[in-house]
C-alpha cells in the first residue's frame, strides 16, 4: 500500500495501546490505519499507515461494490460501504476494502464518532497486496472471524483472476474461484463472477 508521508504516523510504525489506537482513529479519520502485531495481554501493537493504493486495487474494489450494490439494490436495510472500519470485540478497529452490513444500525451513523464504525458485518473483502497479504491472511482474518454477525471473507488477488472465500458454515475452509467460474453467497443470496470482478484489471 502506498503511504502518504503528511501522516503523523512515520512509516516504520509506532507502538500503540488500543484506547490509544481508537483515539487516533477518530483524530485522523482520513487516514487508514491498522494496529498490527497486536497482543491482546500486554495491549500493545504496532500502528501502520495503509492509506493509498494502486490503480489495480481501487478497480477491484470498486468492482466488488458494484456488483453486491446491484444486486442488494437501494431498498430492504442491507448496505456496501467501502474502506469503512469494522469494530471488532475485544480487538483493535480495522479497515477492510469492501464490507457488506443489513444491520438497521449500521445506517445510524453517529456525527460524533469518527470515523463511522460498523458494528455488524456480514461479508468483509479484502484486495490483497504485497505489503499486507501476509497480515491479511492471518492476523487481520482471526480478528475478523470474532465478529458473531461475520458469514463470508473474501480475498481478491490482484496479480491474476483468482479469489479466495472463507466460509464461516465450513469452519473457515478455504474455496478458489478463478476466470470461467461464478462464487454464490449464499447469506444474501449474492453471486460474484470472477471474470466481471477483473473487469478492466487485465
Amino acid at each position: 500500500m502506498t503511504q502518504q508521508h503528511s501522516s503523523p504516523v512515520p512509516q516504520h510504525g509506532i507502538p500503540m495501546t488500543r484506547v490509544a489506537f481508537e483515539r487516533l482513529l477518530s483524530d485522523e479519520s482520513h487516514y487508514r490505519y491498522e494496529l498490527v502485531d497486536y497482543d491482546p495481554v500486554l495491549d500493545q501493537g504496532t500502528v501502520l499507515d495503509m492509506t493509498g493504493s494502486s490503480p489495480e486495487h481501487a478497480e477491484l474494489s470498486y468492482n466488488v461494490t458494484e456488483a453486491f450494490k446491484m444486486q442488494l439494490g437501494k431498498r430492504g436495510p442491507c448496505r456496501v460501504y467501502q474502506e469503512q472500519y469494522v469494530e471488532i470485540p475485544g480487538q483493535p478497529s480495522s479497515v477492510p476494502d469492501v464490507v457488506v452490513t443489513c444491520d438497521p444500525g449500521d445506517r445510524e451513523k453517529d456525527k460524533r464518532a469518527r470515523p463511522f464504525r460498523v458494528r455488524s458485518p456480514l461479508i468483509i473483502v479484502k484486495v490483497l497486496s504485497p505489503s499486507t497479504e501476509k497480515y491479511d491472511r492471518t492476523e487481520k482474518f482471526l480478528r475478523y472471524t470474532q465478529c458473531p454477525t461475520l458469514g463470508v471473507y473474501l480475498l481478491v488477488s490482484q496479480d491474476e483472476p483468482y479469489i479466495e472465500v472463507y466460509r464461516r458454515s465450513t469452519n473457515w475452509k478455504q474455496e478458489r474461484y478463478s476466470s470461467g467460474q461464478t462464487i454464490h453467497l449464499d447469506q444474501l443470496d449474492l453471486e460474484l463472477v470472477v471474470d466481471e470482478v477483473y473487469e478492466g484489471v487485465f
